[in-house]
């Protein structure tokens, strides 16, 4: 049970409008918490892609896709990208892009061009 007199009212009053993440990894290793936003149906196929990959989980830190209307800042994370396109493939490639640009990823084949 829920003790809400230690937990800020601030933040369990806009957990209300906030709904599970399309996706959630965290890596075996220590690292940043990434926080990616867009469209929901977006979301949905860029987290089906995410499962298809077998070394997901050897990534470094962790990586959240919400949808546009949630406020990132409830999973505290260390960086957030806001995904504009429809494109999953763009979209897919700025994720791992930006992992890459963390830290989260080294290696493993993914073009730099798509850092956003």
């Amino acid at each position: 049970m829920f003790d809400f007199d230690t937990i800020p009212a601030d933040l369990y009053r806009s957990a209300d409008q906030l709904t599970c993440p399309v996706f959630s990894m965290t890596g075996e290793k220590a690292g940043p918490r990434l926080v990616v936003t867009g469209d929901l149906d977006l979301m949905r196929h860029v987290a089906d892609r995410f499962w298809d990959v077998p070394s997901m989980n050897d990534i470094r830190g962790s990586v959240v896709l919400r949808e546009d209307n949630q406020d990132p800042a409830f999973d505290q994370p260390d960086d957030v990208l806001h995904i504009r396109t429809h494109d999953d493939a763009v979209a897919y490639f700025q994720i791992l892009g930006r992992m890459t640009a963390l830290g989260m990823i080294s290696g493993r084949g993914v073009p730099l061009r798509w850092v956003a």
